[in-house]
């Protein structure tokens, strides 16, 4: 079945900013009404597109899916667009590659791991990859005791400071905890 795919263009006469997305509704009108509700909620920020009405839907371009799960050449075109167009609003990337993903990822990660949190879960990794080698080997009772203890203690540690991080007053981590 074949769906299609609109990359559109929100814009306003006396509005510098506009607005790149993508639907494959079969009514723009939808889309419209989707945006429309989320300005009326306040939930996204059209920095003044939907002040004294609806802004001009403009489609920029019309792709042929063969279905739904086709939908990264839809996000695809629309990053292309999205990156050609001065003074949007969008937030987010539209389609980030494969490669950019990983790449994204692997920062995201070297980032957590440069945090006391990282550091502590790093820690607890080596000490069951330790753990398991002792067990394995059945080998120095008090050294797996200790390990265990340290892991217990690492684990509340960990708790503690998710708990902190999730809640409302959030502690800075480099004043709060050393973790070495």
């Amino acid at each position: 079945m074949v769906v299609l795919g609109r990359v559109y263009k929100l814009k306003k006469e006396g509005i510098k900013y506009c607005y790149i997305g993508s639907t494959y509704s079969p009514q723009l009108c939808i889309r419209m009404c989707h945006h429309r509700q989320s300005h009326r909620r306040k939930e996204k920020d059209y920095k003044g597109l939907f002040d004294g009405g609806d802004p001009e839907m403009e489609v920029l371009e019309i792709i042929h899916l063969d279905d739904k799960e086709d939908a990264s050449r839809l996000r695809a075109a629309e990053e292309k667009w999205y990156q050609q167009t001065e003074n949007c609003i969008n937030l987010r990337r539209c389609y980030v590659s494969k490669k950019e993903k990983k790449e994204l990822h692997d920062k995201a990660v070297k980032r957590y791991h440069q945090t006391p949190l990282g550091k502590l879960a790093t820690r607890k990794a080596t000490l069951n990859q330790k753990l398991k080698k002792y067990n394995n080997l059945i080998i120095n009772d008090e050294t797996t005791k200790q390990i265990k203890s340290e892991i217990k203690f690492l684990t509340e540690l960990q708790k503690i400071m998710k708990e902190d991080v999730s809640g409302v007053g959030v502690r800075p981590y480099a004043s709060s905890y050393k973790v070495s």
